[in-house]
């Protein structure tokens, strides 16, 4: 029995290294692009990102998007410490990465309080460029975390070079 619970064991892991179940927490014009990054002309389950979850114990990969006031920076610790271990990170745009191009308008009413950066809060495993970045490098980033988690070459490259020989 205790054979047979280790490979099952062994499976669950295998699976859970290559299937992600987002949980998404982003504002402004990063939402629109995520959103696009999910939808049939993108397709990220292809890439094994799932269904955005309903709750965020379910969830394995947090991916912030937009500016962070001290409110949803305390709203994203929260959701963080709540999630699946292990939980992998990924900062898209701008605004999450270096605290928001638009920091010196802090005064402006739609910005509450200071702004912070993504990394002030939870350990970032990968960092997308852009205002907004586009589905593609969204995609790109969901690749390169997989190759983060399971270092090697991926089921693709086997392949690809299995049929160049």
């Amino acid at each position: 029995m205790t054979w047979l619970t280790a490979r099952y064991e062994d499976v669950v892991s295998r699976l859970e290294q290559n299937h992600h179940f987002p949980w998404i927490m982003s504002v402004g014009c990063c939402s629109h692009e995520i959103q696009n990054s999910s939808l049939a002309t993108y397709d990220w389950q292809r890439l094994g990102v799932d269904d955005v979850s309903t709750d965020p114990t379910q969830s394995n990969l947090l991916i912030l998007g937009g500016w962070i006031n001290t409110e949803r920076a305390q709203e994203i610790k929260y959701v963080y410490d709540q999630m699946r271990k292990p939980t992998a990170v990924i900062a898209i745009g701008a605004c999450a990465i270096s605290g928001s191009p638009y920091k010196a308008l802090i005064d402006a009413p739609s910005v509450h309080g200071e702004v912070i950066k993504a990394e002030d809060i939870v350990p970032v495993d990968i960092y997308v460029a852009g205002c907004p970045p586009r589905p593609e490098s969204i995609l790109s980033s969901i690749l390169e975390l997989q190759k983060k988690l399971k270092p090697g070459p991926s089921h693709r490259e086997v392949l690809s070079e299995a049929l160049r020989n």
